[in-house]
């Protein structure tokens, strides 16, 4: 993947906090290694018949990530794209909500956060 293409992006994930019986979640910033806090992804808002709602409505939250480097995203981690290395409390812009591996390029399904 050529380097233009490409969208610095910052990875976090959540821990469940039980305050007196209502549950939230506590997102945390997840460095991906030792040198670097950030991950270049493949950022693309790919449409097709599967991203549509029910009512038949074009969903553009849905955008879809692209990478050939094998990082340790998974499932509800969160992706922000501004820095949130330093931040305490911050909610992700993106969640991831599938990952897909096609021969050497792991797809990342990400929908936008509604603050959950």
């Amino acid at each position: 993947m050529l380097l233009r293409d490409l969208t610095k992006v910052w990875v976090s994930e959540y821990e469940t906090v039980n305050n007196r019986g209502e549950k939230s979640k506590n997102w945390k910033f997840k460095p991906m290694d030792t040198k670097q806090k950030y991950v270049y992804l493949n950022l693309q808002q790919d449409i097709n018949e599967l991203d549509r709602k029910p009512t038949g409505e074009v969903d553009y939250s849905i955008e879809k990530a692209r990478t050939d480097v094998d990082y340790n995203i998974q499932k509800g981690n969160g992706i922000s794209l501004t820095d949130i290395s330093e931040l305490e409390y911050f909610v992700p812009d993106y969640l991831v909500t599938d990952k897909i591996k096609i021969g050497s390029t792991t797809l990342y399904k990400l929908e936008k956060n509604n603050g959950n």
